[in-house]
């Protein structure tokens, strides 16, 4: 009987050692870390949003979705869901003044524009996750709803605010206007059918007259190129032909290039004496003037004696002329 007792000890401590085990491993993250509880008032649909979703302050998780609950007012029957959070303080380093987590820490946050939206957590599963950010110039609104708990203000999720803007949109509007355009596109598309046969044709006869030119421009070129080759071989001879006279005459044209050497340098010998007659200071123009002045004495004399015997021809023999 007395080992029995002990054997009923030993599985004692053993299913508490598993336990504080279990305790340790499953939940010691939470034992020993310290929570903050807000809450958030969603007034739009929290479809996917479940309890154990995460809270993210700029994609990092700060926390987790605690509860979710219903209120709704019979005054208004307006619909309010107070969405518990549990936040992990000790996730945030504070740089500068450090922030414990009272409530006026939070309201010194929510001054600053701190926020709460519902943001999508994964697109194929449809799961939402609560995102915390600051968004200075939104409202502030609270609730008004009584709580215990520290209230971060909601704004509209982007999918909400998304869903907003596509319900503003003239939808009926841009409907008749798609379907005009369609009705456009169709007949534009018909008449282009209509066409397009015509079009063909066109294209066919003037891809044959521009074949046709093109062949007659093809002709064109050999025949210039026929008469330039001619040309060409008809000026090459007559530039040899003038090459073989130019090599025969060079004997000539080289004695008669010196004969009219010669005669230049004679003429310029000549040229030269001339000069030298003809210059204001040659004897033989001193001797050309004296000459010319006797001659012009004696021509002057025979004038007169001419007119003496005009006037008197006795004179003659009387030997009288200076009459």
């Amino acid at each position: 009987m007395t080992a029995k007792p002990a054997v009923v000890g030993g599985f004692i401590l053993g299913a508490l050692a598993l336990g504080v085990a279990a305790i340790v491993l499953f939940g010691g993250q939470r034992l020993f870390t310290s929570t903050r509880e807000v809450v958030v008032f969603f007034n739009e649909s929290v479809a996917g949003l479940q309890v154990g979703a995460p809270v993210t302050f700029h994609g990092v998780p700060v926390g987790t979705v605690k509860t979710i609950a219903l209120r709704v007012s019979t005054r208004d029957l307006s619909a309010r869901i107070p969405v518990v959070l549990e936040l992990q303080p000790d996730q945030i380093s504070w740089e500068g003044e450090h922030l414990n987590g009272d409530d006026d820490t939070y309201q010194r946050l929510i001054a600053a524009g701190l926020r709460a939206q519902l943001a999508p957590q994964s697109i194929v599963t449809g799961q939402m996750r609560v995102d915390l950010d600051f968004k200075p110039g939104t409202s502030a609104a609270l609730s008004g709803e009584p709580t215990d708990l520290p209230e971060i203000p909601a704004v509209a999720s982007d999918l909400d605010e998304l869903r907003d803007k596509v319900t503003e949109l003239p939808l009926r509007d841009l409907v008749e206007t798609a379907q005009k355009t369609l009705a456009n596109v169709q007949a534009l598309t018909s008449s282009l059918n209509t066409r397009i046969p015509t079009l063909t044709t066109s294209a066919e006869q003037s891809v044959a007259v521009a074949t046709q030119t093109l062949v007659t421009t093809q002709e064109a070129v050999r025949q210039i190129q026929a008469d330039a080759s001619v040309t060409l071989k008809e000026l090459s001879d007559l530039l040899a032909d003038l090459h073989r006279q130019v090599d025969a005459r060079g004997g000539e044209l080289g004695k008669t290039l010196s004969a009219a050497e010669r005669t230049a340098r004679q003429a310029e010998s000549l040229m030269i004496s001339l000069n030298e007659l003809a210059g204001p200071r040659a004897r033989f123009r001193a001797d050309l003037e004296a000459a010319a002045r006797d001659l012009s004495a004696s021509a002057s004399s025979t004038r007169s004696f001419t007119r003496t015997l005009e006037r008197d021809p006795s004179a003659l023999l009387s030997g009288d002329t200076k009459r």
